[in-house]
């Protein structure tokens, strides 16, 4: 159940370049809002409670904004989480797509993402969860069933494998987590997790992700102008 080939890096097809995409299109159009409110003088509250609580999922607020459950892995709020987020997706993103793994991408990071929202509300966090962190965790478990042997830098010490490199993304990712507030790291190991079972059932040819691609397709031959 693997692509035949990786995806041109301009191709329509490539799902690493279009997760990536998204991610810094919605953190440009927050920032350039956030930055439009200093410039008008209004308070950085405003802009929490006008935008910014409208893209975060916060279970207190999940009846008038249920749409949250879909973005809050989507945005980020601050450069460096966005930068080390995007680094880690990039990183795993290759290694699936070099081992034919491209159209598995975006359904492990929507599923992941799910997964915790739905965690979270149901243990009824406290605090705004926000962040591309689960699905990313999620893609580096998937990374450990379908391609742990596969090496990158193949120059350097004659490469490292790609379980290696997960694992220490795992080690990283739970020394922050750590320092979260536990329903969130709760919730990130879980929807993270995700990524171990979505692997292991396409290992035995079972994909989550075909109701996805049809449903894009159909979408997509919908809107194609019709000669």
């Amino acid at each position: 159940m693997t692509d035949q080939q990786k995806p041109l890096w301009g191709a329509d097809n490539n799902a690493l370049i279009a997760l990536l995409a998204v991610n810094l299109v919605i953190a440009a159009g927050l920032g350039f809002m956030k930055v439009t409110y200093y410039l008008e003088g209004f308070p950085v509250a405003d802009f929490k409670n006008e935008i910014y609580q409208y893209v975060v999922l916060n279970p207190k607020n999940i009846g008038n904004s249920i749409w949250t459950l879909f973005t809050f892995n989507w945005t980020h709020d601050g450069f460096w989480t966005l930068f080390t987020n995007l680094f880690w997706l990039l990183i795993f993103g290759t290694i699936l797509q070099n081992n034919g793994y491209n159209k598995h991408l975006f359904p492990i990071y929507f599923y992941s993402g799910l997964i915790a929202g739905l965690s979270y509300i149901l243990h009824r966090g406290a605090i705004p969860f926000i962040g591309a962190q689960t699905s990313v965790l999620a893609l580096a478990c998937s990374t450990i069933v379908l391609t742990p042997k596969y090496k990158i830098f193949p120059n350097i010490f004659s490469g490292f494998p790609a379980w290696l490199i997960a694992v220490l993304y795992f080690v990283l990712t739970a020394l922050s987590i750590s320092q979260e507030n536990f329903l969130v790291g709760f919730s990130i190991l879980l929807g993270g997790f995700s990524g171990l079972i979505y692997a292991w059932l396409l290992k035995k040819e079972i994909d989550l992700g075909g109701w996805m691609r049809r449903l894009f397709h159909t979408i997509n031959n919908s809107l194609t102008p019709k000669n």
